[in-house]
């Protein structure tokens, strides 16, 4: 499928390189009909396929398999990002090195286009009217994943209208650059080569899954926010915040894992950053005024601080705690006095403990039985599930003494036994022996 743009048709190992095709089956009318989708489309899923490739011994080649000779557009957007060109005689054409800079350009050339049009479709000739009109028709009647091509043109053209706004604001400098910070990989950069980058097509991605508490409008309020007041390591707040560990870039960040040792990959790591009125900016390490460590428990002090909501509900016989009303309430998992006050209000001295999604921390004893234990892993599941763009981790986490001391490590199979854990196996918390990975 053309627009498939979070997939790779076909994978293989040539010569010791591994090798993605991406297909395109659509006539060379068809793909010029949409000319800026198609340029989008076919650099996006070259370089998505890259991506999922690179780590390996070998630098991974993508070849783009179009069924009829391609039109310059989708050429020069192949080009850009270094595709090799499946002809249709059988062989191939390797179309030159991938350019950061040309792709960037092309992608910004592409999205300003198809702002231009969106706005015409819905019936403003203002892209913020535009932009409200299509956001409120998605909420209406959000495209369902499953229909790829109007699920990716809904994202592309709310992202692209939200790029004009942007635009608008920061006239001197903002442009669509290329990322590996989104599945679209293009960001708004609001300053000229600054490192100050807004996603949109993540925004709009998660409109359409979460509804209007992602609305694209904050995204702007939050740009102008950064840009009047630039967030500083110095004179902002401190915050911790969990993320899924493939989604940043950890090198160049402040952050720990929850867990010391081995882990699984979706188990969530606690990034370091700024708190703003509606941002969240992590901290790159060149950016800190002082050690890694003490700007981590910096943020953590800050932690115990922040209100939150606490409910309690019963699912079956499941008896849950549920802590929301911030946008920092899964972190509370991390606030040692409040965790403690959770296993005097829940009566346990063992806690198994979901952050699913952003906003949401669930919290049940662990001294139940195998399956009410098992039902509570497949609640935070079908939690993070529904997360879209919100989610942090499916992973069910154990603490002990108000800290994250293990992790429930299969969920299908919650009473077989694994490795040992440090958590004192008492009489009435024998089998969580059989339930959590390393301390």
């Amino acid at each position: 499928m053309y627009c498939s743009l979070d997939k790779i048709d076909l994978t293989a190992m040539i010569g010791g390189r591994p090798v993605a095709v991406q297909t395109d089956h659509r006539s060379a009318s068809e793909i010029e009909e949409e000319p800026e989708l198609s340029v989008l489309y076919a650099m996006t899923r070259v370089l998505n396929a890259r991506g999922q490739l690179e780590g390996g011994p070998a630098h991974p080649e993508v070849h783009y398999a179009p069924a009829c000779e391609p039109p310059p557009l989708l050429r020069e957007a192949l080009t850009a990002t270094g595709a090799t060109l499946e002809q249709l005689d059988g062989g191939h054409e390797v179309l030159g090195e991938a350019s950061e800079l040309e792709a960037s350009v092309l992608a910004d050339r592409s999205f300003r286009a198809l702002a231009r049009k969106a706005a015409i479709r819905v019936g403003s000739s203002d892209l913020a009217i535009a932009l409200r009109m299509l956001e409120d028709q998605t909420l209406a009647d959000p495209p369902p994943r499953e229909d790829e091509a109007g699920y990716w043109r809904r994202v592309m053209e709310l992202a692209a209208l939200t790029g004009e706004v942007l635009r608008t604001k920061f006239p001197r400098a903002g442009c669509w650059v290329q990322t590996d910070r989104a599945v679209v990989p293009f960001g708004f950069q609001l300053a000229a080569g600054g490192a100050t980058v807004m996603f949109p097509t993540n925004r709009a991605q998660r409109v359409i899954e979460d509804g209007p508490d992602e609305s694209l409008f904050r995204l702007l309020i939050a740009a102008e926010e950064t840009m009047q007041r630039p967030l500083d390591a110095a004179t902002g707040r401190l915050m911790p915040s969990l993320r899924a560990r493939h989604d940043v870039e950890l090198d160049e960040i402040v952050w720990k894992a929850v867990l010391p040792e081995t882990a699984p990959n979706d188990l969530p790591i606690v990034v370091c950053g700024i708190d703003g009125e509606t941002t969240f900016g992590m901290i790159r390490r060149a950016a800190l005024d002082r050690p890694a460590d003490q700007a981590m428990a910096a943020a953590l002090a800050n932690l115990a601080l922040e209100p939150v909501e606490i409910d309690e509900i019963l699912v079956g016989e499941l008896e849950l705690v549920i802590v929301s009303g911030s946008f920092y309430a899964a972190e509370k998992v991390m606030d040692r006095g409040f965790m403690r006050a959770m296993h005097a209000r829940i009566g346990a001295e063992i806690l198994a403990v979901a952050v699913p999604a952003r906003g949401l921390l669930v919290v049940t004893a662990a001294d139940l039985e195998p399956a009410q234990i098992a039902r509570f892993v497949a609640l935070a599941r079908l939690r993070y599930d529904e997360g879209g763009g919100r989610g942090i981790s499916p992973t069910v986490m154990l603490v002990s003494d108000g800290q994250i001391a293990g992790f429930v490590r299969d969920a299908r199979t919650v009473a077989r036994s694994v490795e040992r854990t440090a958590i004192p196996a008492t009489r009435t918390h024998r089998f969580l022996r059989r339930l959590l990975g390393r301390k």
